[in-house]
């Protein structure tokens, strides 16, 4: 199972590539959709990483995308200069029961 970030942070796909996460850099919302394309359909993702600087500008497409699948999971990560206050695990789950 491999892991793969879509973000609009390149210190972001930096940081995470030398984890050895794969990334997709995008800056426009068509780029934005066709990373996720190429990732849900890729049998090998089992996690989907995304930003919270792209999630707040893009949350329609990534919300989309959460409804749409349940295989790979979709979850937001922190960028730098982000704040991460809120519990987005728990956000997560509560959305997927169907509580949040």
């Amino acid at each position: 199972m491999k892991i793969h970030l879509i973000s609009d942070n390149a210190d972001a796909c930096v940081g995470l590539r030398l984890a050895g996460i794969e990334y997709t850099l995008v800056t426009k919302k068509e780029e934005t959709i066709a990373a996720f394309e190429k990732a849900v359909n890729d049998k090998d993702v089992g996690i989907i990483l995304v930003t919270m600087g792209l999630y707040e500008r893009r949350a329609g497409i990534v919300d989309d995308y959460k409804r749409r699948y349940s295989v790979p999971l979709i979850s937001e990560i922190p960028d730098s200069g982000g704040d991460f206050k809120s519990d987005a695990i728990t956000r997560y789950v509560s959305q997927a029961v169907g509580i949040g």
